[in-house]
């Protein structure tokens, strides 16, 4: 029998509607934060020059309230969906949610990448998509640099 993925995950980049200070940041990472630790949802955001791309991961009840409060917020707009799948297990276990500031260069290399794998057999399992793999990569050796 084929059991449904318990968990999903969600990738979008959007536009800022004001330039964010670090002020502006804290503050937008703070209310993820408390909702996120809340609902059981955890992932990471990147924010540069303007952009943003968030690739968020949790049990599928907590995912539509948590995507609806994203697309509802006023702080950015024109959200481009990349990748909205089960998984089968999160990438980003223990961050209810990091926070990034890359060069705009890297983000658009990692926002532009191909995020759907196409082969039906490997949804939900972790068989990266190019996006993915980079998205990873990109965390990681943020990682090793703090």
């Amino acid at each position: 029998m084929n059991q449904e993925p318990s968990l999903e995950a969600i990738v979008y980049v959007s536009a800022s509607t004001l330039p964010m200070t670090a002020a502006s940041l804290e503050d937008l990472l703070d209310q993820a934060r408390r909702f996120n630790a809340e609902s059981g949802v955890t992932g990471a955001l990147i924010y540069s020059d303007g952009s943003f791309m968030q690739y968020f991961e949790g049990p599928p009840a907590a995912m539509g309230p948590t995507y609806d409060r994203i697309r509802a917020s006023t702080r950015h707009s024109r959200i481009v969906e990349m990748l909205n799948e089960p998984i089968a297990a999160r990438w980003f276990p223990s961050w209810t949610m990091a926070l990034a500031n890359p060069p705009v260069s890297e983000l658009l290399a990692i926002s532009t990448a191909t995020w759907v794998v196409e082969n039906a057999r490997v949804r939900g399992r972790r068989s990266n998509s190019p996006g993915m793999a980079m998205l990873l990569n990109f965390w990681d050796r943020r990682r090793r640099q703090d």
